[in-house]
Parts: structure tokens; sequence; C-alpha cells
């Protein structure tokens, strides 16, 4: 009985021990602090550890592994070490603030230097090499950085369309306000000619109303030849006439003479106006060119040897303008 009893006490104690022993070894490795203990990653297996209670992968989660070990590589990184995942973190450092040297792809003095401040500033454990604790934190500010950096250039590049597109409609606002301002300026000077052309009118209009009432008017162009020769023709001479020079003008208006000839109903009425003074009213005078008038008139400003003749048209007495001639008074 007693043999029994100690068989049964030694197999609790050997399957006690057998169990324990996997669970201890494991908490061991995974609870040391010396760097010379750190597994490397290429010595880990790909399945989780047996230990009970423990991640197989101790800093992160198997996607931020993943993560980590397509950017870093899945081995330690450790002073020395050269190529693309060492170039990769010394690119990742400088963007994070922490290295300013040359992305050579060797892990130097510069680097090593990056990655002790990098593991000082985060508390990693992790000292002077780059294991999955270092790789993760890394890369979770790193991503961020990225992000941020992408987000930053996004807004820059938004900002810059919409500055682009402000620009686009002030130009568009300028050149319909200097639209605005051609027309303002074409209706201004329409209206300004248009004033010009009617004061222009008015002018002629007037000028021909003086000239037709008042007895200095220019002379025409217009036959200045036949007036030239007519002015130096002299008169036929004729028994009990009298022949003097005088400056003749003419008129075409309605109205009654001072003798009561009535222009109006007779437009073709031969008769001058003449300086009572000089010529006596009722006289007859031939004129060279037009031939016999008669004194039934006078005017204001016809004094001396001046005589004003009356013509049918207005036209007529444009064209006769102002002459020097040889009259005959016939009686």
């Amino acid at each position: 009985m007693n043999i029994i009893k100690r068989l049964t006490g030694v197999t609790c104690l050997t399957v006690f021990l057998g169990v324990l022993a996997p669970t201890t070894i494991a908490f061991a490795k995974t609870s040391s602090t010396n760097d010379s203990h750190i597994v490397k990653p290429d010595e880990q297996s790909d399945e989780p550890s047996d230990a009970v209670g423990f991640a197989g992968y101790p800093s992160s989660t198997r996607s931020e592994h993943i993560d980590n070990t397509e950017t870093l590589g899945d081995s330690l990184l450790r002073p020395g070490d050269a190529g693309d995942f060492v170039a990769q973190l010394q690119d990742e450092l400088r963007e994070l603030g922490y290295y300013s040297g040359d992305i050579n792809g060797i892990f130097g003095t510069t680097t090593v230097d990056a990655v002790l401040f990098f593991q000082k500033s985060m508390n990693i454990s992790e000292k002077g090499v780059v294991g999955p604790e270092t790789k993760t934190v890394l890369y979770d500010l790193y991503r961020h950085s990225s992000e941020a950096k992408a987000y930053q250039e996004k807004a820059a590049q938004i900002e810059a369309e919409e500055a682009e597109k402000e620009k686009e409609r002030r130009l568009a606002a300028k050149k319909a306000e200097k639209a605005r301002k051609a027309a303002r300026e074409a209706q201004i000077a329409a209206a300004e000619k248009e004033a010009a052309e009617q004061a222009a009118r008015e002018k002629a209009e007037k000028l021909s109303s003086e000239q037709a009432a008042d007895s200095e008017n220019k002379p025409a162009v217009k036959n200045a030849d036949t007036a030239r020769e007519t002015e130096t023709m002299p008169a036929p001479p004729s028994s009990g006439s009298k022949t003097i020079t005088v400056e003749a003008t003419s008129y075409a208006l309605g109205g009654t003479t001072a003798t009561g000839v009535d222009l109006t109903r007779n437009p073709d009425a031969k008769v001058i106006a003449v300086d009572p003074n000089v010529i006596p009213l009722g006289s007859k005078v031939l004129i060279p060119g037009y031939g016999t008038y008669t004194a039934a008139d006078t005017g204001g400003k016809i004094k001396g040897h001046r005589i004003d003749l009356h013509l049918p048209t207005k036209e007529e007495a444009i064209n006769f303008g102002r002459r020097t001639l040889q009259i005959q008074i016939l009686n």
C-alpha cells in the first residue's frame, strides 16, 4: 500500500514538471533584457510561440509586423550592415528629423547616433540596433508623417488651383470692366460727334440766313470769271444818263420795299436798294449783266455808293457775293 502511494506521488510530480518546464523557458526568453539575448527575426519561426499566454511578436500586431518587414526587412539591422533596408532606415529617420547624413545605405556612426537618439526619444528598449520594437514605432511615425506630407501637398495643390482660379476671375473681371469702359467712351464720343455735327448744321443755317438778310456776304467762287468780266465791262453810254462806280451786294427776301413793291408776290421783281442821296428812288439803273433795275428800296447799311440787288433765290444772291460795278443811272 505504501509503495502504491509513493508511485502515485512521483507520477504527479513528473506530470507537473513536464507542464511547467516549457512555460518557464518561454517566459525566460520573452522577459530577457540582455541585448545579447535579442532574437533575430530570421531566427524566429513564422509560427506563433508555444509559450502559454504570450504572442509571437512582442511589440506589434501581425499586420504591423508584415508592414515593417516590407520597408525595413525581416532581419535585425546592426551597425556595419549595408543595403537597401539601411537606406530606407536613413530616409525614414531623416524624414522624422533624426538623421541629417547622406542616404548611402551604410549603417555607420552617423546612422548609429540617429538610431540611438530616436530610441531614447521614443523610450525604446533596443539600443543601437533596429529590431521589431524600433521598426514598429518608426513605421507608425513615418507612415503618419508621410500621410501628413501627402495631405500638405494636396492642400498646397488645392490652394494653388484656387489661386489660379481667383487670378482668372480677376482677369475676366478686368477685361469686362475694360470692355464696359470702352463702350462708355464710344457712346460719349458718338454723342459728342452728333452734337458737333448738329452745331455745325445750326451754324451753317444761321450763316445762310445772315447772308440772305445782310448785304455784307462773302464773294462766291462760283462764276468768278464771269463776275470779273462783268465788273470790268463798262456800261454803254446813253444820252442824259450818268455812270458811277458802286459796291454791289444782293439779297433774296420777301416783304414790301420802301416804295411799296411786294417782293413776296413778285419774287422776280427787278429792284435795288439804294442811298436816295446818290440814286433817287424810282430811278432806272442799268446793271451790267443783269439788265435794268428800279431804285425802289433802301437799307440801313446802304449808304453812299452802295447798292443791293434783289434776286429771285438765295442761291443766286449768295453766288452774286460782293462786287464793284460801273452802273448807269438812266434817268
